[in-house]
């Protein structure tokens, strides 16, 4: 009995962490404080639903956020007020254009990278008492308050603009090219399931060593089955559990 409720608690943890993702990423009618400029010089609205994020700023037309605060809901922008009994709130600001918008994210050790986006999803997940495998004890989902960030950036079409984007994105990270490879190896290698299905998207990502319990990386991820193949970069982080307040 325990392994069963302890398995059917992990999987509602995830069901409710991927519903609060997607209900996230769709634009809020409010919208955000502030604004971005297009690449064109005009300025990009910006929708997002919940308090003003004490952690943005915005410097020149550039959404820059500061990753160096320790995350709270305050600092990223989530509402914690609707009652939700899910445990997974998303603070999400989202634009229009397929140029996306400058954002700028300064991390720990006094390293930022800029870069242009059309989502910028911040997640907060509590977990009062934290889920544990039962067979093992392996800490599933640790006990706390955990927050996440995922950046959408615009896709790109073709092979060479996708390993190019990729390599780009490590260059401003100042992270090696050695993931460039593997990635070049599974553009090669094409579809590796079974005839007839249709297959997953092939990922490669690379991330900075964790600093003031954060980790930020990049990673970029296509199926290979596509006469045109899309190319879908994304920035994440991911920071130390923290107590629920």
């Amino acid at each position: 009995m325990a392994s069963t409720r302890g398995r059917r608690l992990a999987a509602t943890l995830v069901v409710a962490t991927v519903v609060g993702l997607l209900a996230g990423c769709t634009p809020a009618a409010e919208p955000a404080p502030g604004t971005s400029s297009r690449s064109d010089g005009r300025e990009l609205s910006v929708s997002h639903h919940g308090p003003q994020p004490t952690a943005m700023t915005t410097e020149d037309g550039v959404e820059v956020w500061d990753l160096t605060v320790p995350p709270s809901a305050e600092a990223f922008g989530i509402d914690t007020s609707d009652g939700s009994t899910s445990g997974v709130q998303v603070g999400a600001y989202s634009s229009s254009g397929g140029g996306g918008r400058p954002v700028r994210f300064v991390l720990p050790g006094g390293t930022s990278v800029d870069v242009r986006a059309n989502e910028v999803t911040f997640q907060l997940n509590d977990s009062p008492e934290g889920v544990d495998d039962p067979t093992t004890g392996e800490v599933l989902v640790p006990a706390g308050r955990s927050f996440g960030l995922r950046v959408d950036t615009p896709a790109v079409e073709g092979a060479d603009a996708g390993v190019a984007g990729y390599q780009e994105a490590l260059d401003g990270l100042g992270l090696p090219s050695d993931t460039v490879g593997e990635l070049e190896q599974k553009i090669a290698a094409g579809p590796t399931g079974r005839p007839g299905d249709a297959p997953e998207r092939t990922a490669v990502s690379a991330s900075l060593p964790r600093e003031q319990g954060m980790q930020f990386g990049v990673g970029t991820r296509f199926r290979p089955d596509q006469d045109i193949t899309v190319f879908l970069l994304e920035y994440y982080a991911n920071w130390d559990v923290v107590p629920i307040p």
